[in-house]
This record gives structure tokens, sequence and C-alpha cells, in this order.
């Protein structure tokens, strides 16, 4: 190979390595637009499994999702969120009960659970764990 293959080589891996960077930046450029809160926050309360379980409809969407850190079960109120959802109507799956499994899962970028925050209403009552169905 002689010095020019290599430098067209080097030219085409500096190419291809700043067209990917480019693409990354504008993906994570769309992730934190989703992060603006669009909506004043929402009152903290206390629930009850049964009580998550009858907002299990497209416009009226609660689930409950065990939080990494403090293991604690979190409600949250994603009915404003189901129609922004980039993965379409598989944030329905598990409506009006746990869905931490699907929340965890490697299709979340990390932006998700900073945007989670703005849909928290609340927390699971004191014993409720035990009811969800493991």
């Amino acid at each position: 190979m002689d010095l020019i293959q290599l430098a067209v080589i080097a030219a085409l891996g500096i190419a291809l390595v700043a067209f990917i960077i480019a693409r990354q930046k504008r993906e994570y450029g769309k992730q934190l637009s989703q992060l603006e809160p669009k909506k004043k926050p929402l009152e903290f309360g206390i629930y009850t499994v049964e009580e998550v379980a009858k907002h299990d409809k497209p416009d009226d969407a609660w689930i409950i999702v065990r939080h990494k850190e403090t293991q604690e079960y979190r409600v949250y109120n994603i009915t404003d969120y189901v129609d922004e959802h980039p993965g379409g109507e598989s944030i329905l799956r598990n409506i009006g009960r746990e869905a931490t499994e699907g929340v965890y899962g490697p299709q979340h970028p990390v932006t998700t659970f900073l945007l989670m925050d703005d849909y928290c209403i609340g927390k699971l009552a004191e014993g409720e764990e035990a009811k969800l169905g493991r």
C-alpha cells in the first residue's frame, strides 16, 4: 500500500467518525428536548395497587416502577406522555400495574429516568409491594 492509499483510508475513517459523532449529538439533542417540563408538577400522594389499577387506559395511564436507587415503588401518571413515547404503543403494555422491567429495559436512554421525575405522582403505600404480581 502506498502513501496515497493510506491517506485516503485515513481521511475516510476520519469522515466516518465525524459523521457518527454528529448523528449522536443530534439524537442527544432530541432526547434533551423531551426533558423540558410541559406542565406543573403533580401533587405527591400515597397509593394502593388497586387505586393504580383503575388507571389502565391510554387517556388515563398510571404505572408503578421500583426506583433503582431507593428500591421504593413509585407511581407515575404517564397519561400526557403516551402520545409522545418514541416506542409508540409499547408504553401501554403495563398501564395500571407494575412496569419496572419495561422501564429499565435496554431500549431506554439514560435521559428517560430524568424525564420520569416529571410524571411521578407518589409512591406505593406501605405493604402494597406484596400485592404486586411478580
